[in-house]
């Protein structure tokens, strides 16, 4: 009996071993070339959370706007009223897209639709968006960073510039937890 129970034990170890150890396989590497129309600002562009698209601005009819491509197709399309549009961001569910144009945070569903203003803001720094529904920006060259619902509403402080010495907080980026934030501070080292 204590040999077929060992013998048990032997062998549902060396299973769970061989699975612990088995190899993984390694993803294939991909890389993509995307041509765009022409642009002003080739930074100014976000990889979707899902990672299956990508939107961009490049200018059509004299014109900042946003672009969508599908990573697994080989054309583009543009995006409706996203005129002056710049410094995209993604929703974390991959369906809407975030902007700053006209002096304001705006939004457009991917499917369709017409953009739908946040809050008014004088400059365009920042867009994170959480899976609670928050976004954070900062809506003015001094100052703090704010919040507001991606449903819109009244955006409020995120953040409190506390020091004198200190201009701005810009740049803002959600933890993994989706709720704390890293961000940017401009003003002397003594901060």
């Amino acid at each position: 009996a204590w040999t077929a129970a060992l013998t048990f034990v032997t062998a549902v170890a060396s299973a769970l071993g061989a699975w612990a150890f088995r190899p993984v396989p390694v993803p294939p590497e991909m890389r993509l070339e995307i041509t765009t129309p022409p642009t002003s600002d080739p930074v100014s562009f976000a990889l979707s959370p899902d990672g299956q698209k990508i939107v961009f601005v490049a200018t059509s009819e004299g014109h900042p706007r946003l672009w969508l491509r599908s990573l697994d197709s080989v054309s583009e399309q543009l995006l409706a009223a996203t005129d002056g549009a710049a410094f995209p961001f993604w929703s974390p569910d991959s369906r809407s897209v975030g902007f700053f144009a006209d002096n304001s945070l705006k939004r457009i569903d991917i499917s369709g639709g017409s953009a739908q203003i946040l809050a008014r803001t004088s400059v365009a720094r920042g867009g994170p968006w959480n899976r609670d529904g928050t976004i954070l920006f900062a809506p003015s060259p001094t100052g703090p960073i704010f919040r507001v619902s991606a449903a819109g509403g009244q955006a409020s402080p995120g953040t409190r510039v506390e020091a004198a010495q200190q201009g701005n907080h810009r740049y803002p980026q959600f933890l993994p937890d989706d709720e704390h934030f890293l961000y940017y501070v401009t003003g002397s080292p003594e901060v």
